[in-house]
């Protein structure tokens, strides 16, 4: 990366005061997409809600979650949003390299592999844009990974590569990584934009979602009596923090199973892996239908949120021994609904809570549930 994410974060903040216009303007920086900055009412603090959409697959049943992001000077366009990773990565369909984008791409290469175990990489460039938002855009260019072409990783080497150029084959036009967990820096890898924000909305977030919508609330307080997992110290160069831990709870009952858990809104189905899974009823592999698989902070006395297992492709929780690998449990997008789920960068926690009152973005007049 031409600059490393902390550096580029302290240069944000600073421009961040009022200034971009002026420096577009003196600089002629319109081609980074300056010319569509934009800000919201109030400081950096002022919390902003950004509206999610919320769709279920019709074939498989699955619920995924989409942000939509103007990239410099292009139209507004599709990313899916996935808090189980970190980075803007777009793929080819989304045209960063046509003339007039306002993106600014670099030689230095990048790559992404999705799946555990892995199952398809993409490669492309390290690019620069500026962010644009239904109600923010960020105050300078940010990095992007531009990912141009695929590849099939030795642990899936009969994968299917699809065509990046096409938005329906690759079902948008990028993936918005609002993780905190990923490497962020050096070796072509791009940080989390929220992050690259100033003030408190560049710290602290909610995800608020249903099966019907939902909101990116960017400043967003964490509701009170939300439980909390602390975030483990990063173990990567450029990556500041690893998964949280929980202890699962079965039938609103404490389990002894403890290990590493992903709260990932790209994954549509939740799993388990590699678990001491003994107190889980199962068959086959496949935790028995109807059963409440719950999860909290280890040492907590009941759940911060659930999942019911079924017997569909989108609920059927699988447990799979994977060696070599940690235990460790995915809980999916399920575990988002009807939830607050707050992300503090600062403090390095993930909480589950609730909220009473009614949320913008929200379609009609969904509102989060109280406990």
């Amino acid at each position: 990366m031409l600059l490393a994410a902390e550096a580029a974060k302290r240069s944000l903040r600073v421009s961040a005061k009022g200034y971009v216009p002026l420096l577009c303007a003196l600089l002629a920086l319109p081609a980074i997409g300056c010319a569509h900055y934009a800000s919201p009412n109030g400081t950096p603090d002022t919390p902003v809600r950004i509206p999610l959409t919320v769709a279920e697959n019709p074939h498989f049943g699955t619920y995924s979650a989409k942000i939509t992001i103007a990239l410099g000077n292009g139209k507004p366009l599709p990313f899916g949003f996935d808090s189980g990773s970190s980075g803007l990565h777009a793929f080819a369909d989304a045209g960063l390299d046509a003339p007039g984008s306002g993106v600014q791409c670099t030689q230095t290469p990048t790559h992404v592999t999705y799946g555990n175990p892995p199952r398809i990489t993409f490669s492309g460039v390290v690019c620069y844009a500026q962010l644009h938002f239904a109600k923010l855009s960020t105050p300078a260019a940010v990095p992007i990974a531009y990912l141009t072409s695929a590849s099939c990783p030795s642990t899936n080497p009969e994968c299917r590569l699809p065509n990046l150029h096409s938005p329906k084959a690759m079902d948008g036009y990028g993936i918005f990584g609002a993780g905190l967990t990923g490497v962020m820096s050096g070796d072509g890898n791009v940080p989390n934009p929220i992050l690259m924000l100033s003030g408190r909305r560049g710290t602290t977030y909610n995800v608020i979602l249903t099966r019907n919508g939902g909101t990116l609330e960017l400043g967003g307080d964490e509701p009170p009596g939300s439980a909390e997992f602390q975030l483990e110290p990063g173990t990567r160069p450029g990556q500041r923090y690893a998964l949280p831990r929980t202890c699962l709870f079965v039938n609103g009952r404490a389990t002894s199973t403890c290990l590493l858990i992903s709260f990932d809104t790209g994954n549509g189905v939740p799993w388990i892996h590699s678990a001491d899974a003994r107190d889980i009823p199962q068959h086959n592999g496949l935790v028995t239908p109807g059963t409440r698989l719950g999860f909290a902070p280890p040492g907590a006395a009941t759940e911060a949120t659930s999942v019911v297992a079924g017997t569909s492709f989108a609920d059927s929780i699988r447990i799979v021994d994977i060696p070599g690998r940690p235990p460790l449990t995915n809980a999916g997008i399920q575990a988002f609904f009807d939830r607050v789920v707050t992300y503090d960068d600062a403090r390095g926690v993930i909480s589950v809570g609730y909220r009473t009152s009614h949320v913008s973005g929200l379609t009609g007049s969904q509102s989060i549930l109280s406990r």
